[in-house]
């Protein structure tokens, strides 16, 4: 009888269909992948069965091609549900998709205009297991959207992350966090903002318009695993901008006399060497001043609460990701 149950509990899930483009000097080619959301969503743990996950209004996650929104809050089945965090799947739609980004750039345009004080519209990676984790319970691996980890630590699996950009319409951020053990890692990390950094305050919102899309080139420099810096470049209406200042280790304070030489570009690379899985994801939080309030950006005051009644269908949209060779995808 508990095995016939079982069966009927689990079932395959099926996943939104992703495009995103792999790029070299030569040209751009298509790989059709897929995306899978966290097993996790506000209000617990739910496991995948009969009733399969309805992206778009369980979660607020519409895709189309190589375009992906985010939605704040959905509604559904009397249930209210924040934002969203989701995987980029293999083209077989059984593991997340490995980047081994030493040596390659990343980029990808995104639409940051509906994004307020306190709304963090998040693209990141981590060291994931690209098989998932597969327990008793969710016995899918990465097709169930298990095995999530980061460098806070979250459900207690810590691992190198790397913050490609967490942002709201005031405010950006790119942070590398590295680990110096299974239960240790750069919480606070390091990154670099503008606003908070360079006391550039017309940067984000005026050098960028943030009304408009803008695509997003990070360049990750070194050779096989030895990554020594992290650059940063926006194009948007025709013109290429490049961060004031990039990621290493003399900016960072890593790795150097009387640093702590777990925290390195050396160690972030070796990470990158063994694949990262791209995270995208859309939260909200009253304690977001760390990102855009302060010293980091504009925000005066914090109302999530605020912005969810009053604006529940704010969405982020991503679209035309490309990984590959340096100056090659943009």
């Amino acid at each position: 009888m508990f095995v016939v149950l079982a069966c009927l509990v689990f079932s395959a899930e099926t996943h939104p269909k992703f495009q995103w483009k792999k790029c070299t000097k030569a040209g751009c080619t298509t790989v059709n992948g897929f995306l899978v959301h966290d097993k996790h969503i506000e209000g617990g743990t739910w496991h995948r069965g009969g009733d399969q996950l309805d992206y778009a209004n369980e979660v607020g996650v519409v895709v189309s091609g190589g375009t992906v929104s985010q939605r704040l809050v959905s509604t559904y089945k009397g249930s209210k549900i924040t934002g969203s965090r989701i995987y980029i799947m293999t083209e077989d739609e059984k593991y997340y998709e490995e980047f081994k980004f030493v040596g390659k750039e990343l980029s990808y345009t995104v639409d940051m205009s509906q994004i307020p004080c306190g709304v963090n519209a998040a693209l990141y990676s981590s060291e994931m297991p690209y098989n998932g984790k597969k327990t008793t319970d969710d016995p899918f691996g990465a097709e169930g959207g298990t095995g999530y980890c980061d460098a806070n630590c979250v459900d207690g699996d810590c691992c190198p992350e790397f913050d490609i950009q967490e942002a709201s319409s005031h405010a950006m951020v790119f942070t590398a966090h590295c680990c110096e053990s299974a239960k240790h890692c750069d919480t606070s990390g390091c990154g670099y903002n503008p606003y908070r950094d360079s006391k550039d305050y017309t940067f984000w919102g005026g050098t960028i318009n943030v009304n408009s899309p803008v695509t997003v080139v990070t360049q990750f420099v070194g050779v096989g695993s030895t990554l020594s810096e992290i650059r940063r470049l926006y194009v948007q209406g025709g013109r290429t901008i490049k961060a004031a200042q990039s990621l290493n280790d003399a900016f960072c304070k890593w790795g150097g006399a009387g640093q702590n030489a777990a925290y390195s570009m050396a160690k972030m690379g070796a990470s990158f060497q063994k694949g990262h899985v791209i995270v995208f994801s859309l939260w909200a939080s009253d304690g977001m001043s760390w990102m855009d309030g302060g010293n980091a950006g504009t925000c005066k005051s914090y109302n999530v609460a605020s912005v969810k009644a009053s604006q529940p269908n704010l969405k982020v949209t991503w679209s035309n990701l490309k990984f590959g060779d340096m100056d090659s995808t943009y």
